[in-house]
């Protein structure tokens, strides 16, 4: 059996290998995250494009085959200023009330963490409840659930004046859909990459799923696609909630305003809620019309190799090195985490080398390791972290330096399931 190992009083823990696990690992989800959730979790097993059963881990009681906790890896690829990461999502973890507090999940999480080195995933995130995973060296570190708040009422009934007009998408929308996410995606600093056959997967099947979405493309006078929406089946709140926008124009993003205002009447829904980036148009004219931020929550998130991560964005580095006061610089780097250390490498502006270092040697910035993670993915500033953290500290140049390769960053990551 893949991954089989026995954890004693009776109980292993392995991977989903045949349908009737499939069946037994939806049911013990449902069980744990809501009564009529199979569907979702056996799509997304053996459904999903990037579906790996391998992934899906479970612990089992030996004698009776009942399941008592699972969780699984979803694989993501995300670009970071047009590097591409690996990033591997915990999801869908659950223990059965009687085993909590038995070190079941931190079995798991050993597991999980053998199938990110062996896949050569760069990070791993998990949307989780809050704190609990701190414990596994997880961090908040990239936005999550923006709550972009509008009520329908301050949406403009006049025509935008462009001749747009909202309809559901097709298949036959496809190779336009592909166009705009990447082109959306690639305007953002850190994103999430989708292919053609997630966006089949997110038309088709996708739907009948508890992360289902309905698609609507903004389209022209001449039926040409100018942008699409999706807007999720369910989530936190009671409004409408708008998951997704490709870049709109002025115009496209008040017909789509339009199309909330019209949707939310029909449906019921008290108020628009924009599940969006910030820096989207339609969270900018939405803003201009009311809009109020309810404030997000966060994506927690574990680097596993920090230095590896650091070696792969290289290219990103050496571009912000290049446009700063930095250009062609030769020196090392020492950033102490207290249990650890790296040393960056730099020569005539190229990041020549990245090393793992035992702590407690010569250090010219020090930051608990966990806030590594929203530091390199631009979550937050080196000055942001050390107003609020004492043991985040560096002098001089060496700290003018760290603000230079990690500035902030424009991130936001749509659903891929």
């Amino acid at each position: 059996s893949e991954g089989y190992r026995g954890l004693g009083d009776g109980l292993a823990l392995r991977s989903v290998e045949s349908p009737e696990d499939v069946e037994r690992v939806a049911a013990f989800d449902a069980l744990i995250h809501g009564e009529g959730t199979e569907p979702t979790w056996r799509s997304w097993m053996t459904e999903h494009p990037a579906a790996q059963q391998a992934t899906w881990l479970l612990i089992e009681e030996e004698a009776s085959r009942r399941v008592v906790a699972s969780l699984c890896l979803l694989p993501w690829r995300l670009h970071y200023q047009g590097v591409e990461l690996r990033a591997g999502e915990m999801g869908v973890v659950g223990t059965l009330e009687e085993y909590r507090g038995r070190g079941l999940q931190r079995a798991l999480n050993a597991r999980f963490s053998e199938l990110l080195r062996e896949g050569g995933f760069d990070l791993s995130h998990i949307q989780g409840i809050p704190y609990f995973y701190r414990q596994f060296g997880y961090e908040y570190a990239a936005p999550l659930e923006a709550w972009w708040r509008l009520h329908p009422s301050a949406v403009p009934d006049a025509p935008d004046g462009e001749g747009l007009t909202c309809r559901r998408a097709t298949p036959d929308d496809l190779p336009a859909l592909t166009r705009l996410y990447d082109e959306a995606a690639r305007a953002l600093d850190l994103a999430a990459l989708r292919d053609e056959a997630t966006w089949r997967y997110l038309l088709g099947p996708g739907l009948r799923t508890e992360t289902g979405a309905e698609t609507w493309v903004v389209a022209g006078q001449d039926g040409e696609v100018a942008g699409y929406v999706r807007i999720a089946e369910h989530g936190f709140g009671e409004g409408l909630i708008v998951a997704e926008t490709s870049l709109l124009s002025a115009g496209a993003a008040l017909a789509a305003l339009q199309l909330f205002k019209r949707l939310a009447a029909e449906r019921g829904k008290p108020y628009i809620r924009l599940n969006l980036p910030a820096s989207s148009a339609l969270v900018q004219v939405a803003r201009g019309l009311g809009a109020y931020d309810g404030h997000a929550y966060a994506w927690q998130v574990r680097l596993p190799d920090p230095a590896a991560l650091l070696r792969k964005i290289a290219p990103a580095l050496e571009r912000r090195l290049a446009a700063s006061m930095f250009a062609g610089l030769t020196r090392t780097l020492h950033i102490d985490m207290y249990r650890a250390a790296l040393l960056l490498e730099l020569d005539h502006g190229r990041l020549a080398r990245v090393e793992a270092r035992p702590p407690r040697g010569p250090s010219d910035v020090r930051l608990p390791p966990q806030l590594l993670a929203p530091l390199v993915l631009g979550y937050r500033s080196f000055g942001e972290l050390a107003a609020w953290y004492p043991d985040v500290s560096g002098d001089g140049l060496a700290r003018a330096l760290v603000e230079v390769l990690f500035p902030k960053m424009d991130a936001f990551l749509y659903q891929q399931y």
